[in-house]
Formats: structure tokens, sequence, C-alpha cells
């Protein structure tokens, strides 16, 4: 169905938010997502990182890529629907693997924090769109390009991994990429 490969560079954390991380630049963006105001990682209201990363040195920057078979690929192309639902079986199942993972570096390394790619997945509706707060407020991580970061240079410089993008069906492969902020 689908392979995973992962790419992981250290980079130290001033470095890091000084090349990486416009946010006047891309959280404005944001605002055409549909998670924009329902999902309590994503825009508006995020802390800046600095807030929340200053005080860290290091960051392990990591890049999950989820491969698709092309049977995958061919049984996305059926409808905007099917295209979703492949998605979410297959890169979204993986970047919550990833983000349980890193949870559990977390408590390993006490005081350690983690940045994630895009919005929390963690429930089908985020209490944000209700009006609530975060039902999972210990897991929820932060959305990195809800922080300001160019995601694109990142893969690209950082991890060797340029992003794809597909009008319709599933490009031959999708990138989430995560941090791990430590002292």
């Amino acid at each position: 169905m689908y392979q995973v490969e992962v790419q992981v560079q250290t980079l130290r954390v001033p470095d890091w938010i000084s090349r990486y991380c416009q946010p006047e630049r891309f959280v404005p963006l944001c605002s055409a997502c549909p998670q924009y105001g329902k999902n309590w990682a994503c825009p508006p209201g995020m802390p800046q990182v600095e807030r929340i990363a200053g005080a860290y040195s290091f960051v392990q920057v990591i890049g999950l890529k989820v491969l698709y078979d092309e049977a995958v690929r061919i049984a996305a192309l059926t409808s905007p629907e099917r295209t979703e639902e492949m998605r979410r079986k297959t890169y979204g199942a993986a970047k919550k693997q990833m983000l349980h993972a890193l949870l559990a570096l977390e408590a390993e390394f006490p005081g350690s924090m983690t940045i994630m790619a895009g919005g929390c997945e963690l429930c089908p509706q985020c209490a944000r769109a209700e009006g609530k707060l975060c039902r999972h407020p210990k897991e929820m991580r932060f959305s990195y390009s809800g922080l300001g970061f160019d995601l694109g240079r990142i893969a690209e410089e950082v991890l060797g991994i340029p992003l794809l993008w597909q009008k319709q069906g599933l490009p031959e492969y999708n990138v989430a990429i995560a941090s791990f902020l430590h002292n």
C-alpha cells in the first residue's frame, strides 16, 4: 500500500528560527485553510515561535516521507473523496504514529517539545470548532506552518525531500515534517 522513509537533521534553534520562520509571510496564508479558527493547533491566536521554542538549544527536524504504491495512486484518482480517504489511511496514519513516537520521546526527555505538520488530528472534529477547550491539551502540538515556518525550504534544504503537489489524486509521495526541541 505504502512505504515510509524517515530523514532527521539536527539544527541549532536560533539558526532554525532565523532561516526558516517567516510568520509575516506564512501565517496569513493559513486563513485560506479549512482548519483556520477551527483547530487549536492552528491560527489565529497561536503564540510566537520564539515564545515556545526560544528556550531550546537544538531541534531535530524530522521528515516522514510516505511513498504511495501505484495501486493506491490509481485508486485515489476515482474521486476527491477517495483521494482524501486514501490520504487519511496512509499519510494520516503515519503522521499519527510519528506524533505518538514523539510524545513517547518527550516522556523520555522531560522538558522537550514537539511541533507537528499540519493541524492536530487527534479528534475527528476539534473542540475549537464547537467553541470548547482542547480535549487533549497534553497531546496537542502546534502546527509547523501555523507558526510561520517555510516547510518547502525546510523539506528541500534541511531534509533533501522536495515537496510534491498533485491537482488530482495523490502525488508520488507526501511529506510530514515535525520537530523535536531539546537542550
